[in-house]
């Protein structure tokens, strides 16, 4: 989760969303080993090293505190979650019904 926080905070969330969603549901990696998700990012054309290092930072652990504080005051209680218009979606099986939400 720092890595994801580290992501969004140098501006790569999305990429980094990509890759790590589709190396722990579709194309299945070991992603809470910090050596291979170094790999598995790295490979999705991010710097996986980068964002572990950055991940370390004090600015990021504060910045995932107070995500998950936020998230939890909110209702979320795992991933993925997702909040539309004050509604919450919670689960792969909810994507369906996100997408349809947020198409214009």
């Amino acid at each position: 989760m720092r890595m994801a926080v580290a992501a969004q905070m140098d501006g790569a969330l999305a990429p980094f969303v990509d890759a790590a969603m589709r190396f722990m549901w579709e194309t299945p990696r070991k992603m809470d080993d910090p050596e291979v998700a170094v790999a598995a990012l790295s490979e999705a054309g991010l710097d996986g090293t980068a964002l572990a290092a950055r991940a370390q930072a004090p600015e990021v652990k504060a910045k995932l505190i107070a995500n998950t504080e936020d998230a939890a005051q909110r209702g979320a209680f795992g991933a993925p979650t997702f909040f539309i218009d004050g509604e919450i979606y919670f689960g792969k099986n909810t994507l369906v019904e996100v997408e349809e939400r947020l198409r214009p």
